[in-house]
């Protein structure tokens, strides 16, 4: 395997981007060249983290109140940092992640409404000073990625109104304005092979500063 410093890369879009199909591209195009990679997404990731997101993501809990989902997913993303992340950043290896803690940025900030300062509070026991070196955003129209999930049964999250995915994209961009050096923003409606040569150019560039 090769080895050199550790790497975080986060995958970040409104559900049917496309971002989770460039994530697992990338991350078999790294194991195919020798890299110590490890893939995981959110919420998820470990054993006590998939049963968090199985409550998250099922329709029958649409009481859920947003803070309660908000909290549900820092839990998550806690066990997953802990168990998982942290161990494979320490040995200096590859750590790709479909979705952190900007999802819960866009979703629950700007898409719930709940307080950007709120989120932080929590964030800041959560997460600690774990922070992606990039975070790529697949950002794409609303209708486009609706219309990418039409022969599918949609999720609790998936099922939301149009007026909160709006306002999670336009989160998402807002996010990416504030932080331009860590973020890549790519247009969603672009070909996969088109994003995947500009992801991989890009994921490039840091190997060869990492190495």
């Amino acid at each position: 395997m090769a080895t050199f410093k550790p790497l975080f890369i986060s995958f970040e879009g409104i559900d049917g981007s496309g971002k989770s199909t460039q994530c697992k591209m990338l991350y078999h195009d790294l194991l195919d060249r020798g890299y110590s990679v490890h893939l995981f997404r959110e919420p998820g990731g470990t054993r006590i983290s998939e049963k968090i997101r199985d409550i998250l993501l099922d329709n029958e809990n649409m009481e859920m109140s947003a803070i309660t989902e908000m909290l549900l997913y820092f839990a998550s993303r806690n066990q997953l940092i802990t168990e998982k992340l942290t161990p494979a950043l320490k040995r200096g290896e590859i750590v790709l992640l479909d979705r952190f803690v900007d999802s819960t940025i866009a979703y629950q900030g700007y898409g719930r409404n709940l307080s950007l300062e709120s989120i932080q509070k929590v964030a800041d026991v959560a997460i600690g000073e774990v922070r992606p070196d990039l975070t790529i955003l697949v950002d794409t129209p609303l209708e486009t990625a609706e219309d990418r999930m039409d022969d599918r049964e949609l999720d609790r999250l998936e099922a939301e109104n149009e007026d909160f995915k709006q306002q999670t994209r336009n989160g998402y961009l807002q996010l990416a304005r504030k932080e331009p050096q860590r973020f890549l923003v790519l247009d969603g409606r672009e070909s996969i092979e088109v994003l995947k040569r500009t992801i991989t150019e890009r994921v490039n560039q840091l190997l060869e500063t990492a190495s």
